[in-house]
């Protein structure tokens, strides 16, 4: 028995610092809002080409402006420029300045804007109405778990909250009102 913990107290010291770091992310290439009205998700999928991916389980329809997307690189803060939907031809995508989200609905498309060659962003914050989203880093893990998750929420449902009671969906991010600039 003193052997084997004497070989398992080195491999638990090991393994808190990788614990630790994951609760902590400063960066990430997967961020993702999560509440009752809203799921977004933003991934980079190859060096400097996000997507986001949203569901809404509100009964109104909102828009949804490119420019009131903003990521957080290591020395500036970039706003999207276009979100860029494909289409039947691959070789025509449709780019658009904003788009309208319908009340239970889902939906994913890439999104454009200065951001190099970006493989990580230290935040993401979207705009929605009167609203700052800010998006939580996640790690890889936590990332793919949510997805799978989100996969199984049915939008048809009248209620909601069953979802998330099976799901064991948790809020990630935070919602503001938006701050107006005073001079």
């Amino acid at each position: 028995m003193p052997f084997f913990l004497a070989l398992l107290i080195p491999l638990l010291s090991l393994m808190q610092p990788f614990a630790a770091e994951d609760r902590s992310l400063e960066k990430s290439r997967y961020f993702a809002f999560v509440d009752r009205d809203y799921i977004f998700t933003i991934e980079i999928v190859r060096p400097g080409v996000p997507i986001l991916n949203f569901v809404s389980m509100k009964e109104e329809d909102i828009r949804l402006y490119a420019k009131n997307i903003q990521l957080s690189l290591e020395n500036r803060k970039a706003a999207v420029r276009l979100f860029i939907v494909e289409t039947g031809n691959i070789r025509e995508p449709m780019k658009t300045t904003s788009m309208t989200i319908h009340p239970r609905s889902s939906f994913g498309f890439e999104i454009e804007g200065n951001f190099g060659d970006a493989e990580e962003f230290l935040g993401a914050r979207i705009r929605l109405g009167s609203e700052d989203l800010e998006l939580a880093p996640l790690t890889y893990f936590e990332f793919e778990s949510l997805v799978l998750k989100v996969n199984r929420i049915n939008l048809g449902s009248p209620d909601f909250g069953d979802d998330w009671r099976v799901l064991k969906l948790q809020r990630r991010g935070s919602r503001s009102p938006v701050k107006r600039k005073t001079y």
